[in-house]
């Protein structure tokens, strides 16, 4: 026994030994700090993976582009940083002349590939229609050159590099302050200036307002960068503040902070549906979320939440550098050091790879393998170009590289056919202008005496139409006649009427419009809403669904997508048996292609959804699993399936009910896997339990859709309490990328 005491201890130096060898932190080996470039080559790992396909299992280490910060912010954050360590080491060497030359370089360099890169990302897109495209008009292609030569215009990946060629710009200014001792104006500037964003946002929107930017607010972002910057040029003086003995006792302090953001993200919307509960004033979880948290504004949580993450991450690779480096190195190190060359690669990736999937089905949401292998593949695409610097810019040729792409877009640019001439009627759809009314409080046009969804008499036979009117096209007197329901909104809300050929008359329906439908030279999605059976075409904007979404967009908490509120009338949006009368025809036929060619809006199925309440609901259900070429998204809120019983006339019976029920169409009809279907049912609703069995009947099929039941009866006020989540579903998928 003793002597295996004595040989179990002598195995310790051993041990030590090796751990000694495996296990130690950074020590520096020569001028360029590889921690900074390690982790800014996770920082486009995380972008990559954020961009490529959908949800993977990699999202367990990127956050999925939805945890509390980003690689966003430490792409942002760590460019700072090397900014003030490189161009402040040059203004400590050759003077504060040759530092900026050099800044003001790389800033023409950068600007010229951002907008080289945008002009044929912009025209693949839109002509072709890939799944990101957002109806950029390409009619005046001398415009739109000019939008994006001044910065004006951005577009889906190039909204970061934008933001950062406005930084670059500006950072000569920032390294003036810091070379003269004024690093305490820089940081009260810079700080003042995030503070009065949050503050008064419109009032701090510089340098001005860019055309497709719906997250990168420079007076918000700069915050990162010129805060980063200040560190870097001071990065000794800020290193002594943290002697060893300091940075291991944060590096406990930020790994129990960092566990405890993992934590309360995971537990998904709970915390913030308790907070609304315990504080009525909060509004609703959605807001407290975008209001703590929030990306485009980086609000204060966000910040702190950044300074967390950020400063855990340094500790842990100053710390653990040896595992690290040898673990992941050889993959990161090379794409932190040519960040840029990767990210501009990755966009060309993802168009690549948009055009071989597109002849193909869309990949299921599921389907998480998928999407993770095209990710892993998509990395070591770009990490074997940057390691055999494959169409590499040698620094004396950046500028004719960067200029190759601004040529090919022009070429295509002048190509491109005229304009169509516009007509009158929808030059005056897009001119007219509406008086926006205050409201005192939200009102209701359903009788108060019957619930939403309940069979009126009328019902009981078919229905007649409304009251016949002469076909006169279409009538484009904007108005804005429900003071009661709409409040001081900065969209447009329109009452408006157009020729029906399916019912053979005019029918009235309201349209909002976005904020920025005026100045925005763009398409975008459109949301159409169906009333219950005894409501009417303003019942959404009645629940509060219109000033809810305007303040959304306004506050960029939700991208902007056009709201249709047609008149269905006792129609139940379904044609009626016996070539009764064509309501379904009417919505998915009639309305849509008056819209699309009145408005400008996005045409694509998966830009394009239908919902409603109570039997608009079912009738949302029944359009777009029969016309999923329409429709490609669904919401369905507390919806009425009935069964085959003979008690309306007009929904026949047999085969002619099962063409007008969704749960029989969710059994047999195909490619319901490509919609997104959203219902959500009142626990103590009376058609709850056909609910289910519609929700039973997707499942059998293993068809993807978000199932909810919540507290509440079949009601109105029902609706009201979850139009926070109708926007969030709604937003998102009409804007997913």
């Amino acid at each position: 026994m003793a002597v295996h005491n004595v040989a179990t201890v002598s195995q310790w130096p051993r041990l030590a030994r090796w751990l000694a060898t495996w296990w130690g932190p950074y020590q520096a080996e020569g001028a360029r700090d590889l921690r900074i470039d390690f982790l800014r080559g996770f920082a486009v790992l995380a972008m990559v993976v954020d961009h490529v396909g959908g949800r993977s299992w990699l999202y367990a280490i990127t956050g999925g582009n939805r945890f509390y910060t980003s690689a966003a912010e430490a792409f942002i954050f760590i460019s700072g940083l090397l900014v003030g360590i490189v161009y402040g080491r040059i203004v400590q060497r050759d003077g504060f002349a040759a530092g900026m030359r050099r800044a003001l370089e790389r800033a023409g360099v950068l600007y010229l590939l951002t907008i080289g890169v945008t002009l044929p990302l912009i025209v693949v897109s839109e002509l072709l229609e890939l799944p990101w495209a957002t109806g950029v008009s390409l009619a005046e292609p001398f415009r739109l050159l000019v939008d994006v030569l001044s910065l004006h215009r951005t577009y889906y990946l190039i909204d970061v590099m934008v933001l950062y060629t406005l930084l670059l710009a500006i950072a000569p200014g920032a390294l003036w302050l810091l070379a003269h001792g004024r690093t305490r104006l820089l940081l009260a500037a810079t700080w003042g200036l995030w503070l009065t964003y949050q503050l008064i946002p419109d009032q701090a929107e510089i340098p001005w307002t860019i055309d497709g930017n719906y997250l990168f607010h420079f007076a918000a972002w700069q915050v990162f960068f010129f805060t980063a910057m200040a560190i870097g040029y001071h990065r000794d003086r800020v290193a002594a503040w943290f002697p060893p003995a300091v940075q291991r006792r944060l590096l406990v302090l930020t790994a129990v902070g960092f566990v405890g953001l993992i934590v309360l993200y995971r537990m998904g919307n709970a915390v913030w549906q308790w907070l609304a509960i315990e504080n009525p004033a909060l509004l609703d979880p959605d807001h407290v979320l975008a209001l703590v948290f929030g990306k485009g504004d980086v609000r204060p949580g966000r910040v702190v939440a950044s300074a967390i993450v950020f400063g855990f991450f340094w500790l842990l690779t100053t710390w653990a550098w040896r595992p690290l480096s040898r673990a992941l190195g050889w993959l990161l190190i090379p794409l932190g050091q040519h960040a840029l060359y990767a990210y501009t690669a990755h966009i060309v990736l993802v168009v690549l790879l948009a055009l071989a999937l597109k002849p193909f089905p869309p990949i299921p949401r599921e389907a998480r393998w998928t999407n993770t292998l095209l990710q892993l593949g998509s990395l070591l695409v770009i990490w074997w170009l940057v390691r055999r610097r494959l169409f590499f810019p040698r620094p004396e040729a950046r500028v004719r590289w960067a200029l190759i792409p601004l040529l090919l877009a022009l070429a295509v640019l002048l190509v491109l056919p005229p304009p169509p001439q516009a007509t009158e009627a929808s030059a005056e759809a897009t001119g007219a202008v509406s008086q926006r009314q205050r409201a005192n409080v939200f009102g209701t046009p359903v009788p108060r005496g019957q619930r939403v969804g309940a069979a009126p008499p009328q019902l009981q036979d078919a229905p007649p139409l409304p009251e016949p009117r002469r076909p006169g096209g279409v009538r484009l007197a904007g108005t804005n006649d429900l003071p009661e329901y709409v409040g001081p909104i900065q969209g447009r809300f329109l009452e408006q009427h157009f020729y029906s050929r399916s019912l053979g008359q005019d029918m009235l329906y309201y349209v909002y419009l976005p904020p920025d439908y005026e100045q925005a030279r763009r398409a975008y999605p459109v949301l159409y809403l169906l009333h219950g059976a005894s409501g009417a075409p303003e019942e959404w904007a009645a629940v509060g669904f219109i000033d809810q979404l305007d303040r959304a967009i306004v506050a960029r908490e939700i991208e902007p997508f056009i709201v249709v509120m047609p008149d269905g009338y006792y129609g139940l949006w379904v044609n009626h048996a016996w070539d009764g009368p064509r309501w379904g025809d009417y919505v998915t036929f009639d309305l849509v292609n008056h819209v699309d060619s009145t408005y400008r809006t996005l045409r694509r199925p998966y830009r394009r959804a239908v919902g409603g309440l109570s039997v608009g609901a079912t009738g949302a259900l029944v359009q777009a699993f029969t016309y999923p070429e329409v429709f490609g998204i669904v919401g369905a809120h507390m919806p009425t399936p009935r069964e085959d019983d003979g008690e309306i006339p007009f929904l026949g019976t047999g085969e002619e009910f099962n063409a007008r029920d969704p749960i029989y169409l969710a059994r047999t009809r195909p490619d319901l896997d490509q919609l997104l279907i959203w219902i959500d049912v009142p626990e103590d609703d009376g058609w709850y339990p056909r609910a289910l069995a519609l929700h039973a009947a997707l499942l059998e099929r293993d068809i993807p859709h978000e199932w909810h039941v919540w507290p509440g009866e079949h009601s109105l006020e029902y609706i009201t309490a979850h139009v926070p989540d109708y926007l969030r579903f709604y937003g998102h998928a009409l804007n997913r990328r």
